[in-house]
């Protein structure tokens, strides 16, 4: 079936493709939408009637659905209007998951990140993770509701995840409790110089935290900060304005472009307490709150940024009805940084970036490594 079912969508591309073209040069004066149409209607005609197998229209016309939305982003999706009672019933049901941030990307599902403090972290599930089958149903070509759905359940149960970890070439199946978590609190350790703070995700208890650990820098005379956010994922987006606050102070954080949804522009009111010098630790796992705090230091606060691109989650999505009874689960929103700098789709790109190699991090920390020396090397300057 699988086999087929690529096969079929193989074909369908091709003849789109080879449509497109033709479309193209079928003369000025069209509309490009009503082109556009033309050809999916001609796509659609040709597939049923030319391919080897008897078709389905039910299922082409879902498969292009799918196809819709992973062309817009990799969190986007479509529920069809014959699972959507399905799908708002455990929705309501209060059934919890093993804390795994899922997208899809080329037809394929994959872990964007475990949540901090979640199962998945626990039993180091990994950014970049494949995901090919839950509970030993193969999902690998399963829209991304299908797969959040089958991820969660009741509370207190198990769920075993099959991966495919690309970075190592090898299957891993783990199994995860679905289980309510916190992320880890805020946690700072010290040298003679400099302090490093690991802030796993962006909660209430965030800003007071660093508030703390600002304060403990001014008693130590350290003027260096070095921010771990490697993994910090989920969380809150209004958490992260008191934060950023301490180390921008008033003015703007970060605004939200959207054509339907008008929402407000972050804005610091109160004083900034942090004059030194401030290094962030990002990557792939990097998402969402994080990457607007991020922003927001590197434009206001001159901060450097170390280790790899961030996940690109800092959007806005809502459950859209369609008219025929589906559901259109998209972005609505990106944030934007004070200086205008899209901070959804592609993410944040390191002002220096480290390559890590697969069993590298075992013996020693590359990027930490990396930020240190940077943290180091801009005060070495400012002293000369």
């Amino acid at each position: 079936m699988k086999s087929n079912r690529s096969r079929l969508l193989f074909l369908v591309i091709s003849i789109a493709a080879l449509a497109s073209l033709r479309a193209v040069d079928s003369g000025p004066g069209r509309d490009p939408a009503t082109k556009a149409l033309s050809v999916f209607s001609e796509v659609f005609s040709l597939t049923r009637g030319n391919y080897v197998d008897p078709t389905d229209s039910k299922t082409l016309l879902e498969g292009a659905y799918d196809g819709m939305t992973d062309a817009l982003d990799p969190f986007s999706y479509y529920v069809p209007a014959a699972s959507m009672s399905a799908f708002r019933a455990q929705q309501a049901s209060g059934s919890v998951g093993p804390g795994i941030i899922v997208a899809r990307r080329g037809g394929f599902p994959y872990v964007v990140a475990p949540l901090p403090g979640s199962p998945a972290e626990k039993q180091q599930v990994q950014p970049g993770d494949l995901i090919h089958a839950v509970d030993g149903k193969n999902l690998r070509n399963a829209p991304l509701w299908k797969i959040t759905s089958a991820l969660e359940g009741p509370e207190g149960t198990t769920v075993e995840v099959g991966l495919f970890r690309v970075v190592e070439d090898k299957k891993v199946t783990v199994r995860l409790r679905r289980e309510r978590f916190a992320p880890p609190p805020v946690e700072t350790k010290w040298e003679k110089d400099l302090a490093v703070v690991k802030v796993p995700a962006f909660t209430s208890a965030t800003a007071d935290a660093l508030r703390k650990a600002i304060d403990e820098a001014g008693h130590r005379s350290i003027d260096k900060l070095v921010l771990d956010l490697r993994g910090s994922i989920g969380g809150e987006v209004a958490d992260v304005t008191p934060s950023a606050t301490l180390f921008v102070g008033k003015g703007p954080i970060a605004r939200v472009v959207s054509r339907k949804v008008p929402l407000k522009p972050l804005e610091a009111t109160g004083d900034r307490l942090w004059k030194g010098r401030t290094v962030l630790l990002m990557d792939e796992a990097t998402g969402g709150p994080a990457e607007v705090f991020i922003a927001a230091l590197k434009d206001r606060a001159s901060a450097t940024t170390v280790g790899s691109a961030t996940a690109g989650m800092a959007i806005v999505q809502r459950l859209v009805p369609t008219g025929s009874g589906g559901s259109v689960y998209m972005t609505v929103g990106r944030y934007q940084s004070p200086s205008g700098t899209i901070l959804g789709g592609k993410g944040l790109s390191p002002d220096e970036r480290v390559i890590t190699f697969p069993g590298e991090t075992e013996t020693h920390d590359p990027v930490l490594e990396r930020g240190l020396e940077v943290a180091r090397r801009g005060a070495a300057r400012r002293a000369a």
